[in-house]
């Protein structure tokens, strides 16, 4: 159906483009210069589903950033949550365990809980500081996530190695919904989801971050008993699990066997995954049947550290992992069928190279730092001075989908009649929005864009649009031209271009 139907839309823009319809030109590009074969697009009519938000994580970044100093502090806000920067609607902020046996100090967050029972909230100020700057921000959804519960319930009583003890589950699950009361109480802040275990089947046994397994057969208990808990001492907050690691060979093999366990199924919010096996669009359906068939809505939780052989090291700025981003994020929109989508780290140290001694080294590629943040900084940039903030292409390509697509927004399936282009629409009160991936080669002639909306679509006026591509970082171009239910443009190549609309009611 959606072949014939885009068959047949070729054939009404060939009859408009007659009529005397125009392609807009974007910045720089004459209408005269060579273009590939029009790319068709066109809308559903009906939206598959609504997004819950898009956020980054604040895991082990707090201390050394802090360091950087007040006016960083500030810029770093800015940055994160700011209408001019990447404006955030999630953050994720970690609950450390302790840090007990962890070898890398700035992966080592402290914890509340102290081995008596009470907790002591004077600690880990630097983390909340972010998590007060995200609040103050009016950031959507303040997302808590657990690595490591406190040694106190791990099987080898450290945070990192180790796994959550069976018998463990009733006082670790009260000790986390006490710390989420902990949090409003002590700092005014509320989170409105909180994940007990993340990646689960491993320990993070090499002890270079906090980590803990958690048995499939105590991921249903241990739900049930936070949920529960949550109920009496912080019923703002929900529970969201089980943050697997893999998609394949976790979320999709697991889930069905925990969420089984009586009451897990209403204990959890939102089902989430790591994709950490890059999982292709077929797996991807996959998430979406399952999630479909449970009635459970799912995230996509956590993701980065994309290079061409996989998971591996590599600090890669550039556009080439800009445009992995945006298919990642359009993948687990549109495929998996994901209400929210969080990347990793908002910021790292792990540049790999030394500004100081090449001072243009952070716009490289090199094999020692990692994929793991949208920003970096140096790790001991506080002590020595160097207080530069280096913001990547993944930076501004996530920008490109969280300024614009907002907690509530229904989203919108496009059919394209070629693979150069993929798209989802967006709609929320009068606005509407068109996320647009050109995957052409660099240095490819743009290729002609015409994009239907269904039938008796009200009228539409161009707001604005900009661009990130390896030239440009959310650069303003020019704005499509739209003539009744048809928007025609010029799409650049490997570039994310958002397009802007104001539905008129007349």
């Amino acid at each position: 159906m959606a072949g014939a139907f885009l068959a047949s839309l070729v054939v009404a823009v060939v009859l408009v483009l007659d009529a005397g319809v125009t392609l807009a030109p974007v910045t720089a590009v004459s209408l005269d210069q060579p273009r590939q074969a029009t790319v068709v697009g066109a809308v559903a009519s009906s939206p598959s589903h609504r997004l819950v938000g898009i956020g980054a994580s604040g895991a082990w970044w707090s201390d050394p950033a802090y360091a950087l100093g007040p006016r960083d502090r500030r810029r770093i806000g800015q940055l994160l949550y700011g209408a001019h920067g990447l404006a955030l609607s999630q953050f994720r902020f970690n609950i450390g365990g302790g840090g007990v046996g962890v070898t890398t100090w700035w992966k080592a967050p402290p914890t509340w809980y102290q081995p008596n029972g009470t907790f002591n909230f004077g600690t880990d100020s630097q983390a909340v500081y972010f998590l007060r700057q995200a609040a103050n921000a009016g950031v959507h959804d303040l997302v808590g996530f657990v690595n490591a519960a406190p040694p106190a319930f791990t099987s080898n009583h450290q945070s990192c190695g180790g796994t959550l003890m069976a018998s463990a589950i009733p006082a670790y699950a009260l000790e986390l919904a006490e710390t989420v009361q902990g949090i409003r109480s002590h700092f005014g802040i509320k989170l409105s989801y909180v994940s007990p275990m993340n990646e689960p089947v491993g320990s993070q046994a090499s002890c270079h971050q906090e980590g803990m397994a958690v048995p499939i057969d105590e991921r249903g208990p241990l739900v049930v008993a936070l949920a529960a808990d949550l109920r009496r001492f912080a019923p703002w907050c929900h529970v969201i699990a089980d943050e697997s690691a893999f998609v394949a060979n976790g979320f999709l093999a697991n889930t069905s066997k925990w969420l089984s366990y009586p009451g897990a199924s209403k204990a959890v919010a939102a089902l989430t995954f790591h994709g950490y096996d890059y999982p292709d669009a077929t797996t991807l359906h996959e998430v979406y049947l399952l999630a479909h068939h449970l009635h459970h809505q799912v995230w996509a939780s956590e993701i980065c550290c994309h290079t061409p052989n996989g998971f591996a090291y590599q600090y890669d700025p550039t556009m080439i992992s800009g445009i992995w981003l945006a298919d990642t994020i359009y993948n687990d929109l549109m495929v998996a069928g994901a209400s929210a989508f969080d990347w990793w780290l908002a910021l790292s140290p792990d540049l790999g190279c030394d500004p100081a001694s090449d001072p243009t080294c952070f716009g490289d590629i090199n094999a020692l730092g990692r994929n793991d943040g949208l920003i970096y900084f140096d790790l001991n940039g506080g002590a020595i001075g160097d207080y530069h903030l280096y913001l990547t292409k993944r930076y501004w390509v996530l920008a490109n989908f969280s300024r614009y697509l907002r907690p509530g927004a229904q989203l919108y399936q496009v059919a394209t009649s070629d693979s150069r282009i993929k798209a989802l629409a967006a709609r929320e009160g009068d606005l509407e929005v068109v996320v647009a991936i050109n995957r052409s080669p660099e240095g490819s002639p743009p290729i002609p864009f015409i994009l239907e909306f269904p039938n008796g679509s009200p009228r539409m006026v161009p707001k604005y649009s900009v661009e990130t591509s390896f030239t440009a970082s959310l650069r303003p171009v020019a704005n499509p031209t739209v003539t009744g239910s048809i928007v025609a443009t010029l799409s650049q190549p490997f570039s994310v271009t958002t397009y802007v609309f104001q539905r008129m009611s007349k």
